[in-house]
């Protein structure tokens, strides 16, 4: 197997350029994207679980000028894990006030949570797209494809509230932040696609822990 920061020979593939998503679903991923990298960088979150990089990728991130963050964050999944409970929707419903996180220090709450919303809310979208899309972008298990089918509008939006729905991505993957932080910052497309089809191959190698097996069961 090649290592992460190895440069690709002129036979080795290259992803498709549009992939699976279409330029709408492009853009809205970008969108979020570049949502996430600007709350996650400001100062003092690096206590949030939702932000928590290892300070050698948040200073790699850190570095980026807005040219460079432009063609990052324009990846074709997500930068971002969702945590997403694999348990049936059958409980109760309750006001989506009732279930509101409190605010930590230095944390933007109104802007975090509507960032969470729109997450959720997309990752619903490409669910009901189809089984491959929501792997790829949001390394989507079969329990969680099918906790989003089925969930109200209303649960999606308590999910949002809760803090432990969302992670960085790669947080043990250093490496591969500093090639995605580098192909960004040049004039490449080979480049740039190659750290796409480097991200693509780490899908799903940062999984979470399985932490909503002990978080409340999302009202509806």
């Amino acid at each position: 197997m090649n290592h992460p920061t190895e440069r690709p020979g002129s036979e080795a593939p290259l992803p498709v350029q549009d992939g699976l998503l279409s330029p709408g679903l492009r853009r809205d991923l970008a969108d979020l994207n570049a949502q996430y990298l600007e709350l996650g960088l400001t100062g003092r979150v690096e206590a949030d679980p939702r932000f928590d990089w290892p300070e050698p990728v948040r200073s790699c991130l850190r570095s980026v000028d807005p040219d460079t963050l432009a063609r990052l964050v324009s990846v074709p999944f997500a930068l971002f894990e969702l945590v997403i409970p694999a348990m049936p929707v059958n409980s109760p419903t309750t006001r989506v006030e009732d279930g509101r996180a409190a605010a930590r220090p230095g944390v933007p709450p109104g802007r975090c949570e509507s960032f969470a919303h729109q997450a959720v809310f997309l990752a619903r979208r490409l669910v009901e797209g189809g089984e491959l899309v929501s792997g790829v972008v949001f390394s989507l298990a079969p329990d969680a494809r099918r906790w989003l089918l089925e969930c109200r509008p209303s649960q999606l939006a308590e999910l949002a509230l809760d803090p432990a729905t969302i992670r960085p991505r790669w947080r043990s993957h250093a490496q591969f932040w500093q090639v995605l932080v580098g192909a960004s910052s040049r004039s490449s497309a080979a480049a740039l696609q190659w750290a796409h089809c480097i991200g693509l191959c780490l899908i799903g190698a940062d999984h979470p822990q399985p932490e909503h097996a002990t978080r409340r069961r999302p009202r509806g």
